[in-house]
């Protein structure tokens, strides 16, 4: 935001604040919103996680009972930057040019507790 307000004062008079431009995003229906993040998938990907998931439909009672449900915890040994903030409309959440693709371990890797 701050970076928007700074480059138009050669091209605006007299110049914009940074709390301006704020309110006129606000006033078009416009808020700052945290990206939602996701792993990068191929197609190859989507296509195995669907048919993984289709694959229970066809399981026996005693299938089902063969399932183990365990809870697990991923901790990143580095710290993300975090602070990536998109404007958007409310139902844009799941729109391409509102999420951030992240790789599956990011950068410094994470262990599995």
């Amino acid at each position: 935001m701050a970076t928007t307000a700074r480059v138009t004062p050669g091209t605006h008079n007299p110049s914009i604040s940074a709390q301006t431009v704020r309110n006129r995003l606000r006033e078009a229906g416009l808020r700052a919103f945290r990206p939602v993040v996701r792993q990068v998938l191929t197609r190859h990907h989507r296509q195995q996680r669907r048919l993984w998931a289709q694959s229970p439909r066809r399981w026996t009672r005693q299938d089902c009972q063969k399932v183990l449900f365990t809870d697990e915890s991923r901790f990143c040994l580095t710290r993300g930057d975090g602070r990536i903030c998109f404007y958007r409309q409310r139902n844009e959440r799941y729109s391409e040019a509102c999420t951030l693709e992240r790789g599956q371990f990011g950068v410094g890797g994470s262990v599995m507790v």
